[in-house]
């Protein structure tokens, strides 16, 4: 008989890997095209495996939303450990989002677009989907923050500027989900990124000799 610990290691080896797979269903049926059948097929194991550890489909949301957000750490993590470059403080950020232009980025890109659109008839599913939204929000906001050191946290240009591109961003990660590619790589990004913050940064100043 194995011992209580090995057989708890194994239930969250297991729960993995059947979140990895709903995470693939999710991308490629919607949430409305997400079973626990379907899980199982793409998880390739017995049918039964996926509602033996999620019993409903909403607990199988909430095991896929945990799942998102843990792999989203660790690629958050593969950026932030750096400092921001001065010269491209846009970089970082500019990074991660292309991370979800292809590939297994790509697909969890369309599986936590899915989760978002869940969670808005779900307050359960929404608080396990908001930590990804607050930390691309807190990079933008320090990025923005190298432009203009002496704007002081909290100001209405800081603000402005951050709300600015993390809406543009947003729209990047939608034109991924979509097939389309005018963003081709993390340079190019960040330099949108820097024109965008910048002209916010000019309409705030006409604004103010306005007044």
């Amino acid at each position: 008989m194995n011992p209580p610990h090995s057989r708890t290691r194994d239930g969250a080896k297991r729960r993995r890997e059947l979140c990895d797979a709903a995470i693939g269903v999710l991308a490629e049926h919607g949430s409305r095209g997400l079973s626990h059948e379907r899980v199982d097929r793409a998880a390739r194991l017995p049918v039964g495996s996926t509602s033996y550890y999620y019993r409903t489909r909403a607990a199988l949301l909430q095991g896929v939303a945990r799942r998102v957000a843990e792999i989203d750490t660790a690629n958050l993590q593969t950026v932030t450990d750096e400092a921001i470059d001065p010269a491209s403080p846009f970089g970082l950020i500019a990074r991660l989002t292309m991370m979800q232009a292809d590939g297994a980025g790509l697909v969890l890109n369309r599986a936590r677009h899915e989760l978002f659109l869940a969670a808005a008839r779900d307050p359960l599913l929404a608080k396990s989907t908001q930590e990804f939204r607050a930390r691309i929000v807190a990079m933008a906001h320090d990025a923005v923050s190298h432009l203009r050191p002496d704007a002081g946290k909290g100001s209405a240009l800081l603000e402005a500027q951050t709300t600015a591109v993390t809406t543009f961003i947003a729209g990047v990660f939608a034109r991924f989900i979509a097939g389309d590619r005018a963003v081709r790589d993390a340079d190019q990004l960040a330099r949108l990124l820097q024109a965008i913050a910048a002209a916010v940064e000019l309409q705030h100043d006409a604004d103010r000799a306005e007044t």
